[in-house]
This record gives structure tokens, sequence and C-alpha cells, in this order.
């Protein structure tokens, strides 16, 4: 969404809320979708970024379904991602969590820096914690800007999944209300988007982008990360703890962490607590306003939680 679109609804919730109206407003719709350049689509991209593996996972059960169906499938993560390749391509997915309502800084630059699409029909996806995380306006904000790079949108779905959002004791309602999730109804919102993104590509049918102007969307052009960094009062490596695997500085998207000096660049860091879920350890340390935190995997433990995997997963390599 571009920042005239951002704006706009900023000041149109502003007044809104002000009204005592409602915070719902009609869809604002985008220009005419163009057509696609591919309605047979034989090799596929499927591009994503994942903090936690959820949404590596709902990408790796799409490339399973396609493959399946014959299609030739290259999975690729957005941080390793050698990005003129995707001109190589006739259909792509695109896959990102929701962070602080919309999609994460590094995920907009990676599909900003794209090269050009030329009609390549594009989907997009993302894995969301909770309700209300404003999962459609962040789908609506990756598509457009595949579609500033020539790409036509062709399908976009939202998948829940157990939040990994680290709190001290990860207790909250909306926590244990997800901690089932992905189940099988989940993996099947998956193979149902991927079977009609495939059948609209087929049909030359695309769709347009329509923003909810809610006040979750109002929220997201706050400085939401900055001000969450504030709480975070220590983030750092314990060197006593650390085993040199420098997991945490490979699943970095900015590489803001360096475990061997023990230092994490706080400007560059985006809060995603990407280090600290991965970490396999629990040498990278962290505290929320004062309380300390422990990451996603240790919170599994902790609780007995095995997440589940696709029947596909057994068989697709």
């Amino acid at each position: 969404m571009d920042e005239t679109r951002r704006g706009f609804i900023k000041k149109g919730a502003i007044l809104c809320a002000a009204a005592g109206l409602p915070v719902a407003f009609p869809a604002a719709t985008s220009a005419a979708p163009k057509a696609f350049t591919m309605r047979d689509p034989k090799r596929v991209l499927i591009l994503y970024y994942s903090q936690t593996g959820m949404t590596r996972r709902y990408a790796r059960l799409i490339g399973c379904l396609l493959s399946e169906l014959g299609l030739s499938v290259d999975l690729a993560d957005m941080r390793s991602f050698g990005k003129p390749r995707a001109v190589n391509y006739d259909l792509l997915f695109v896959g990102s969590p929701v962070f602080y309502y919309d999609i994460p800084s590094n995920v907009v630059d990676c599909l900003a820096a794209l090269p050009t699409l030329s009609g390549i029909p594009a989907a997009a996806f993302v894995s969301f914690g909770g309700p209300e995380g404003n999962q459609h306006n962040a789908l609506c904000h990756a598509l457009s800007l595949l579609e500033k790079r020539g790409g036509v949108a062709a399908g976009m779905a939202a998948f829940r999944s157990i939040p990994g959002y680290p709190t001290p004791n990860w207790d909250s309602a909306n926590q244990k209300s997800g901690e089932h999730l992905p189940d099988e109804a989940t993996f099947d919102q998956v193979r149902r988007f991927t079977a009609d993104t495939l059948q609209k590509t087929s049909k030359g049918e695309t769709i347009s982008i329509s923003y909810e102007l809610a006040l979750r969307e109002l929220l997201s052009v706050l400085p939401l990360v900055s001000l969450n960094k504030k709480v975070i009062g220590k983030h750092t490596v314990d060197a006593d703890k650390c085993i040199r695997c420098r997991t945490c500085e490979r699943t970095c998207p900015t590489k803001a962490i360096h475990p061997l000096q023990q230092v994490v660049e706080k400007n560059k860091c985006l809060a995603c607590f990407g280090c600290l879920n991965n970490c396999p350890v629990g040498a990278v340390v962290m505290e929320y306003s004062g309380k300390p935190l422990y990451g996603f995997f240790e919170y599994l433990k902790r609780n007995n939680i095995t997440i589940m995997e696709p029947e596909e997963f057994k068989t697709c390599t």
C-alpha cells in the first residue's frame, strides 16, 4: 500500500472513531487487473519468509501439491534467494507471517526488489497467530507490491497458526486457543488455495486488490516496531550458553545479531523475536518490560506441544 493510501486510511479511521462510527469501512478497490501472460504454468517459484517455521510449512505443502501435479517447483527462502531468477518462472507464490498488522519490512524490501515479472500470475499467503491481525490488508500489501513489479494477482489466503510471539508465560487466551493449530482443516485451506489459484490461472481469472478500511489498518501505520523495542530492555547473547551454531545469525532477516561478539544492533533489529525463538540452547537473552522471555521452541517443549504435519510430507521430498 502506498503512503497516500495509508494516509487516507489513517485519517479515515481517526475521523470515524472521533465521530463514534463503526471502524470498518467499505473496501477500496485497486484499478482493473491486467491479464496473465501465462495460463499453463510449468515452472513455479514459492518464495517465503518464515520465522518459526509456520509459513515455511505452508509453502512446502503448496510445493508438494504442485509437484504431485507434475509442475517443476522451487522453494526459496527470501533471506537467501537470488532475486534475478524470478523472471525464469511462470507462476509465483509469496508467503509471509503477519508482524505488527502487516507483512514485515524485510518482506516489503524483497518484493520491491524483484525484477520485472511481465504478467506472471502471482498469489500471496500469510500465516497469522490471532484473529485480529489485519491479515487481509497484509495480503493486499504483498499483492500490490507484486503488481508494481508487473505481476498479476491470482490468489490470496491467510492461514491461522499457533502464535509465535513470545510473552513471559505464553499463557494468553489467544495463545491457548491456537495451540492445536495448524490442524487438518488448516491444511485443507492450503490445498483449496493451491487448487483455486491454479484454476484461476488456467482460466485467466485475476483477482482485484481490495483493502479493508478498519482500525487495524491504522495500527499498521504506527511505529509499532520502534515502540515495541523501547519495551525490550535487555537483548544480547549469553556467551556461556552459546554453542556458536550461529542459528540466530542465519535466521535474522536484517543481520542485526552477532553471537560471537554478543552484540545486537538495535537500530537494525525488527523486533521479530526470530533470534530468541530459534536459538536451540536459550542463549539469546531478552527482557520485555523487565521480565525474561524464552523462545517458541522452548515453549513447545515445556507444554509438550507437537506441531501437526500434513500427510503429503510423508511422501513428498
